[in-house]
C-alpha cells in the first residue's frame, strides 16, 4: 500500500507538463509558419520587380531600335535627331503601361579618315522606360504597393562611309 501512495502523489506533481510542452509546439510551430510567411512574401515581391524590371528593359531596348530606324531610313540617307519622336507609349499586350522617352544628340562632319567624305556623323540616342503595374498616378493611395520600375539604355551609332 505505501508504494501506491508514492505513485498517486508523483503524478499529482506531474499533472500540467503536457501542456506547457503543448503550448511549446504550437508556439514554435506559429514562430516557423510566420517566418516562412515572410521568405515567401519576399520571394514574391522580388519576382514582381525582376518581371516589371525586364519589361522597362524590353521597352527601351525598342525605344532605341525605333529611334536608329527613323534616323536609318531604309533606302534613304541619314535624317537628323529631329526625324526622332521622343515620347512613345506602346499599345501591345506585353509593354503596356509603359512610356518611353527617347533623347538624341548628333555630332555632324567630324573627322573621320575611314572614310571617302573624310567625315562623319554620330548620333547618340537614350532610351529611358518606366513600366507600372496599373494607371495609378505615383503617391495616389489607390494601391498599397505602387510598383514602377525605370530602365535606360544608349547607343551610339555612326555613318557608313
Amino acid at each position: 500500500m505505501f508504494p501506491k501512495i508514492k505513485n498517486i502523489t508523483l503524478a499529482k506533481k506531474q499533472q500540467g507538463n503536457l501542456l506547457i510542452i503543448t503550448l511549446v509546439i504550437i508556439v514554435t510551430m506559429l514562430a516557423l509558419g510566420l517566418a516562412l510567411s515572410k521568405v515567401l512574401s519576399g520571394a514574391s515581391q522580388q519576382n514582381t520587380i525582376e518581371y516589371y524590371g525586364a519589361r522597362a528593359y524590353m521597352a527601351a531596348q525598342s525605344g532605341l531600335e525605333t529611334g536608329l530606324s527613323e534616323i536609318f531610313a531604309l533606302n534613304s540617307t541619314a535624317q537628323t535627331c529631329s526625324a526622332v519622336t521622343t515620347n512613345r507609349n506602346f499599345s501591345t499586350l506585353y509593354l503596356a503601361k509603359c512610356e518611353v522617352e527617347l533623347s538624341c544628340s548628333e555630332y555632324i562632319d567630324l573627322p573621320d579618315s575611314s572614310t571617302r567624305s573624310g567625315t562623319v556623323n554620330i548620333y547618340y540616342l537614350q532610351s529611358s522606360a518606366t513600366c507600372a503595374a496599373n494607371d495609378c498616378a505615383a503617391g495616389a493611395a489607390c494601391q498599397k504597393e505602387y510598383w514602377q520600375t525605370q530602365r535606360t539604355l544608349s547607343v551610339e551609332a555612326k555613318t557608313l562611309p
